[in-house]
């Protein structure tokens, strides 16, 4: 693999890399390169987790990049996720969330053998110098840009928030450097804390991460636009969640669960933006490639009418059948069945 193909491999269905000319610099060094992401352990792993980033890891492995995961028990706690119940988080992490990416990255076929899943309570216990590089990183975030980075909980700046929250952007930005990465990765609703780290490693003379940002899947559901917002913010507002169970997919989900949730999916005839069903034919199923021919011959016969919303319909649900298969087939063990039953129960209480 020539170092051309090599980042095309990297920032394919990618929003953003900051900055592409360090990425490419990095390639070209032939040097190991260091990934990490992480994941709160919230509710059940849906397509955005499950496909779109697990999809960029196996891009990443195939680029001969180590990559880490780490399982954030420590930021879901700070998050209040599970109820803020530390043991629930816990059996959560072990049980059912590090299972689920497992699942998901076998729809890859990729070698668990070159994933790293970190323990956030684990690591943190093994490099107690995070706390120094928490403080550090504190020191050059003044409070303003923290509140408004605070956004990457799910929560709005200006919102009434505990202490706990404002914890959150500096740790997460504590972690890219305590994990030493090359390459931070996360859906662009992750930006905020990645520029925080670029701009921390400038003045600390640290490592700047390259920052790479994959697209974000639509939800099910017919947009609720805000004709205030950017295009960036509605498209986030779109995305697939794990608090709107309607408007997800989740990586074991029944044949049956998909075909009838897609059928019931928003997908106006011959109307293309903001049409989850269309998004996810450029961004899972071509996986971001809209020079394909085969994708611009369907998005043609789409807005001409010549392909309807149900056949569209169906397309994408036979392909997501297919896809999945492996995911459900790991969770038809007795084991991962019942704790997928249990965290189901967890999520309700």
């Amino acid at each position: 693999m020539n170092i051309e193909e090599k980042l095309k491999l990297i920032t394919r269905n990618c929003q953003e890399v900051l900055v592409f000319n360090e990425l490419k610099s990095l390639v070209e060094s032939e040097k190991p390169i260091k990934h990490y992401i992480g994941f709160e352990i919230s509710g059940m792993v849906h397509l955005g987790t499950g496909l779109i980033s697990m999809g960029k890891i196996a891009d990443f492995v195939n680029a001969g990049m180590e990559c880490n995961i780490l399982l954030a028990d420590y930021h879901s706690f700070l998050n209040d996720k599970l109820g803020g119940d530390w043991e629930k988080i816990r059996w959560a992490t072990e049980n059912y969330f590090k299972e689920a990416l497992i699942a998901s990255l076998k729809c890859f076929e990729v070698d668990l053998s070159k994933i790293n899943f970190i323990y956030a309570k684990d690591f943190y216990k093994e490099n107690p110098v995070i706390w120094d590089n928490l403080l550090k990183v504190s020191k050059h975030i003044t409070l303003s840009r923290n509140l408004r980075s605070i956004s990457i909980t799910g929560k709005e700046a200006g919102e009434d928030v505990d202490m706990a929250t404002l914890i959150y952007p500096p740790l997460q930005v504590a972690d890219i450097f305590t994990i030493g990465v090359d390459i931070a990765h996360a859906g662009m609703d992750q930006r905020k804390a990645h520029v925080v780290a670029r701009d921390v490693a400038k003045k600390l003379d640290w490592k700047s991460p390259i920052c790479i940002h994959h697209n974000l899947i639509a939800g099910l559901t017919a947009p609720q636009l805000r004709g205030s917002a950017s295009l960036q913010e509605q498209k986030e507002e779109l995305k697939m969640s794990k608090s709107k169970p309607n408007s997800a997919i989740y990586i074991h989900d029944s044949e049956e669960e998909i075909r009838a949730k897609i059928k019931k999916a928003y997908c106006p005839p011959a109307i293309v933006e903001f049409n989850p069903i269309i998004d996810w034919v450029k961004t899972l199923m071509f996986w971001g490639d809209e020079e394909n021919s085969e994708y611009i011959k369907l998005i043609e016969d789409f807005k001409s009418g010549a392909l309807h919303p149900m056949d569209l319909k169906e397309k994408v649900a036979n392909w997501l059948v297919e896809k999945l298969k492996p995911a459900r087939e790991y969770f038809e063990d007795s084991t991962r069945k019942e704790n997928l039953e249990k965290f189901k129960t967890l999520l309700s209480a």
